[in-house]
């Protein structure tokens, strides 16, 4: 069986893969520049990859677009640099930055509030394409509006976290066939697919910085989580790195207790995973509850139980078929 290693005494662990619910994040943050963060990298090399793939995938299908192309291409290279405000305004943010403190940059993020670009220039021209960029607009602006509210919201001391709510938007739900094989080759369908799939990215983006924001003061209310878990550490995909050196708290909460351990933890890697387009965070863990580490071994025995059990129903059922 996979074990992990302790890394002062190396002493070996059992690991298993385990449901619970985990929330990790700095025990200290950054709040000595202009804005509360967290030091966590949001924009690792997996995230960066699929924005540039995405965003080569949109200017190459522009390319291609022949009817009312001089329409519409620049409405397009309109919606990519709102998209990419955003994300230059996440990634002042996670370095502690304020963007509403650069002119230049507040000024953009606030004629971004409502509309975006020329959008509203395709209804009378293109009225049926008019539709998904309209779409794709009160996207783009529920975020911006969204920023701008945590950000006024914000001192270098605390940053403003909305309430866990994922929003639903008519654009997702429009772009969701265009994977299908009648629409691969049509260029202007694929161009509207990787715009939304871009602007998707750095929404993405905001969402999870927002999250992490909100579950430190309520961390009750995180996910489960599929985590590769031992009594010395744990291990999980995930859509950011954590920061070498940089000392954090885990809130653990197994599914059969109540009580939400708190443990001091270690970042002991964090690797590329392009495979599922993730970054794999692995932690060590410094229990100062025996409590809680007791706690731990026991949740780990009882699903190594389960495991086998579900292992031998498994071949019970195999081999009695086979009689």
């Amino acid at each position: 069986m996979a074990t992990w290693f302790e890394k002062k005494e190396l002493r070996r662990f059992r690991r298993i893969d385990m449901n619970l619910k985990l929330f990790v994040t700095p025990s200290d943050p950054i709040n000595d520049l202009e804005i509360f963060a967290l030091g966590i990298d949001y924009f690792p090399k997996t995230v960066s990859s699929k924005i540039a793939k995405n965003r080569s995938n949109l200017l190459s299908w522009i390319e291609h677009i022949q009817e009312q192309k001089e329409i519409l291409e620049p409405v397009f290279h309109e919606v990519i640099g709102s998209a990419e405000l955003l994300g230059e305004s996440l990634k002042m943010l996670s370095e502690g930055r304020n963007p509403i403190l650069d002119d230049q940059i507040a000024e953009k993020i606030h004629k971004n509030l409502k509309v975006i670009g020329s959008i509203s220039s395709l209804e009378e021209h293109a009225p049926r394409t008019f539709n998904y960029f309209y779409e794709v607009e009160r996207k783009l602006t529920h975020y911006f509006r969204l920023l701008l509210i945590s950000l006024h919201k914000s001192s270098e001391k605390d940053f403003h976290g909305f309430s866990i709510k994922r929003t639903q938007f008519k654009i997702d739900e429009m772009t969701a066939k265009f994977t299908q094989e009648a629409f691969q080759k049509i260029p202007l369908i694929q161009s509207i697919y990787y715009m939304n799939q871009l602007v998707a990215n750095y929404c993405e983006i905001f969402e999870e910085m927002n999250l992490d924001y909100y579950l430190r003061d309520n961390p009750n209310e995180c996910s489960l989580e599929r985590v590769n878990v031992s009594e010395g550490g744990l291990s999980l995909h995930d859509c950011k790195r954590y920061i070498p050196g940089l000392p954090l708290q885990a809130y653990i909460h197994m599914p059969n207790h109540s009580r939400v351990m708190q443990v001091k933890t270690i970042l002991a890697r964090s690797e590329s995973n392009f495979r599922v387009g993730q970054e794999l965070n692995a932690f060590y863990f410094e229990f100062p509850d025996p409590q809680d580490q007791k706690v731990l071994e026991l949740e780990i025995v009882q699903a190594q139980i389960d495991r086998a059990m579900e292992v031998f129903t498994a071949c019970d059922i195999k081999l009695g078929s086979r009689q």
